[in-house]
This record gives structure tokens, sequence and C-alpha cells, in this order.
């Protein structure tokens, strides 16, 4: 039996990488330019991040989880041209209809949905709710493209999709900025229309090529599938933005802290590229068997697991002097918490291996319950601590959030398909990290030290950790190079 080509999965896993974070890399780039004296301040940056919450659950909403509905359906239908033609022009009008149906319902309460914000601007959701809408809508059609060319391995098309919707969305954000509104407004506006030609694009791409169909068997199959796991995606859009709507009344603590988590969310979609490169692997080995294929699925883990961390160690120092050095309003305190909100992505990545045992034998059920535990923990968490702490109590709460899922998803997965993970180099070390670094937060803030010294330790401890667990493997890549 042909084991893991390791060459192979790390080509596909950089390929992924690189490309799926040049979407984030491009916003960041470009916040430099908008931000400013004269342009955008931390309370603008507070309003994009409640417009993102409102384009957030319209792709929700209209994406109904077809994402992972392609991932696990793909395999079902790869072999059936006719299959395969209704699966991808199934899953897109679908998308349509869905968005449509979510426009017509923002009209009718557009009033209700704009007074549950206390900022003025905010509260007039007519003027940026319906184009934050058709953004989410946009984007639901170009990550369901995205991951469809990456179960088919045809990397050059998911190379065109994502620089596609990189480009020609920071182009139009610019346009929208300096030629319509210095402010939100031409923020969202131009996020709307430059997403929109993208996912034309794939639209016209899509359907020409397996023609216009709703099969609705198939759609029933996949609903059936993606149901729990849209509720799963609400509450995991509550637990993404509780803690930004209970900070909206402190518009520039909210602006600071958008910028930290837009940082992350750049961490969060390279994250995806990592784990868009693991999954269609781990399912075929889950195919053949997970009994016999058993050491390979541990493996990708392990690798995962690593390279995550690997990158969340890389990154802390770069950004934060980002930050520091080309930012000029109160948005470059965002540096203070870049350790801390990164460091979350690692119970994430946790959670994400621990999932896709659940995901491939359709329990998916189970992640409803476990999100609707997580978020009321969440919560409760956000409307103690945020008015007496802030950012903090933000963070605490996401936090916990956090590893009561990863605690959850463990447990049932093994209940279901028991594997003997490494867990040292899977639950343990990557814990262990997490709370050196919170614990060198607090040291920071007791003693009223240099942000740039507990920094420099967070970044040591995540890198001794790897060198540790993963010495032989480095002195193994080591020797090859």
């Amino acid at each position: 039996m042909r084991s893991i080509n390791v060459k192979e999965y790390l080509k596909l896993s950089l390929i992924y990488t690189a490309v799926a974070a040049v979407p984030p890399v491009i916003q960041v780039l470009i916040q430099p330019v908008i931000e400013g004296n004269s342009r955008l301040n931390a309370i603008d940056f507070a309003q994009i991040g409640m417009a993102e919450m409102v384009t957030s659950l319209a792709f929700t909403i209209s994406l109904f989880a077809m994402g992972n509905a392609i991932s696990r359906f793909f395999y079902d239908v790869n072999d059936d041209k006719k299959g395969y033609n209704g699966l991808v022009s199934s899953v897109f009008s679908s998308i349509l209809l869905r968005g449509l149906f979510l426009l017509l319902l923002a009209f009718v309460f557009r009033n209700y949905i704009g007074s549950l914000f206390t900022q003025e601007r905010l509260r007039d959701f007519s003027t940026y709710g319906f184009a934050a809408i058709i953004t989410g809508i946009n984007r639901s059609i170009n990550i369901s493209a995205a991951t469809l060319y990456r179960n088919e391995k045809r990397v050059r098309a998911f190379i065109i999709v994502n620089l596609a919707t990189a480009l020609v969305r920071t182009g139009f954000q610019l346009i929208g900025l300096f030629y319509f509104d210095m402010s939100f407004l031409g923020y969202v506006y131009g996020s709307a229309v430059g997403s929109s030609f993208v996912s034309a694009g794939v639209l016209i791409y899509s359907y020409r090529q397996s023609g216009f169909r709703y099969d609705r068997s198939m759609v029933a199959s996949m609903n059936r599938f993606a149901w729990p796991l849209f509720q799963y995606g609400l509450l995991a859009w509550g637990l993404t933005f509780a803690d930004k709507y209970f900070l909206e009344r402190f518009p520039s603590d909210l602006g600071i802290y958008f910028t930290a988590v837009n940082f992350a969310m750049g961490m969060q979609i390279i994250m995806q590229g990592l784990q868009g490169a693991t999954q269609p692997e781990i399912f075929r080995f889950m195919k053949a068997g997970i009994n016999k294929r058993g050491d390979d699925i541990k493996s990708m883990s392990n690798m995962l697991m690593a390279q995550s961390q690997a990158i969340v160690a890389l990154m802390i120092l770069p950004v934060m002097l980002y930050l520091t050095f080309f930012y000029e309003t109160d948005v470059r305190y965002a540096s203070a918490f870049i350790a801390l909100i990164f460091i979350r992505y690692l119970p994430r990545t946790q959670y994400v291996i621990f999932s896709f045992v659940v995901y491939y034998e359709k329990k998916t059920k189970f992640f409803f319950y476990l999100n609707l535990v997580t978020l009321s923990v969440n919560v409760m968490l956000n409307f103690l601590l945020i008015p007496h702490l802030l950012i903090y109590g933000a963070v605490i709460s996401i936090m916990v959030s956090d590893i009561l899922q990863v605690m959850g998803a463990y447990y049932y997965a093994q209940r279901i398909a028991p594997i003997r993970w490494n867990l040292w180099k899977l639950m343990y070390s990557p814990l262990i990290c997490v709370i050196a670094v919170v614990l060198l937060e607090l040291v920071k803030e007791y003693f009223d030290l240099n942000l740039y010294i507990t920094a420099v330790a967070s970044v040591m401890v995540l890198l001794s950790s790897l060198v540790v667990l993963y010495r032989r493997e480095i002195v193994n890549l080591i020797r090859r190079i």
C-alpha cells in the first residue's frame, strides 16, 4: 500500500498556503495606505468590523456549509461525470437562491437590524447592509469554487480564483475609499463591487462546464449532511463576533481589537490553506480504512500541527513590528495583543484535526451541541468581562471557548473512531504553549514590561517546543537538504 508522499504533500501545502495567504496579506499591506490622521482611524476600523460581521453572517447563511459538502460528496461522484456536473451546478444554484432570499429578508427588517447597534452610522443599516450581504454571497461562491478545485487538485484554477479575489477586491476597495468616500462605506461598497466581478466569472465558467442543473435528490442529500454544519456555522459566527458586538459600545477599543483580529484572520486563512492540503489526503486514508491507514493519518496530523505552530511563532514579531512602524493612529496599539490572539490558532488546529473523523463519519449533529455549549459560555464571559477588562476580556472569553471545543471534539472523535494519537505532539505540548504565552502576558502587565520582551519569549517557547518534539524529523530534513 502506498505510503504518504511527503514531498507532494509539502509541495501542495506550500502552494495552497501561499496562495490562500495572498488575499489577507494584500488586505494588510493596504491598511497603512488607508489608515492615518487624515484617513481612516480606529473608529472607522470598528465600523468596518461591524460591517464584516454582517458579511460573515450572509456568507454563513448563503454558503450553508456547501464547502464541507463539496469536500465530502466529491468523492461519491468524482468518477461519474453526470453526477459531478449535478453536484457543481446544484451547489452554486442553491447559494444564489439563498442569497436572494437573504437580501429580501434584510430589506424587510432593515430598520430593526440597525437598531441593534449604538453607533449612529451603524444604525442606518440601509447605507451599508445590502453591500455587506452581497460581499458575503460572493465570498460563498468563491470559497466553494476554491474548495472544489482544491479537492480536484486543479492547482492552477485554485490559484486564479484566490489571486483574482485578492487583487480585484482590493483594487475596488481603494477606488471606493479614494474616489467615493473615505470612510467604512467606501470600503464596504468597494468590497461588494470587486467580489461581484470575481464571483460572476466563477459562475459563468462553472455553468458553461457543468450546465445549469438543480438535482433535487442530490441537494436534499447534501442538505441533510450540511444542516448540522450550518447550525455549527451559525454558532461559530456567534463565537467569532460576540466579543466584537459587546465591544461595539467602545469604538476605539473595538477598532484596535478588530485590527489585531484582522491580522489574525490572515493567519486563519493561511491555516485554512494548510488544512486544505491535509483534508483531502486524510479523507482518502479514511476511505481506505482508518485502522489500516491510522499511522498515515497520525503522521499527517502531526505535520499539520507542527506547521501551524511554526507559522504562529514566525509571524508574531513581524506583525508587531509592522503595526508599530507603519500605523499612525491608535490602531498601532493592536501590536500589544498579537501574541495572545495568534496563539489561539494552536487549539483551533487541534479542533480541526480531531474534527476530521467526525466529518468523515458524517456525525455532524455533534457540532451543533458542542458549539451551543461553547457559545453560551463565550457570551456569558463576554458579558461579564468586557465592561471591566475590555480587549483582555474578549481574549479570555475566546480562549476558554477554543479549549472547550478541542476537548469536546477529541472525546467525541475517540468514541466513534478511536485513534492512538501522539498526544504530546497533538494535545499536551500545544496547550502548554498557550498557557505559557498567557502567563508571559500577565507578567508583562504586572511588571509593565516592554511588549517585545514577552513577545520574544513567547516565540522562543513555541520554537523550543517544536525542536524538542520533532528533533528527529528536523535532523532528517537537514540531512536531506
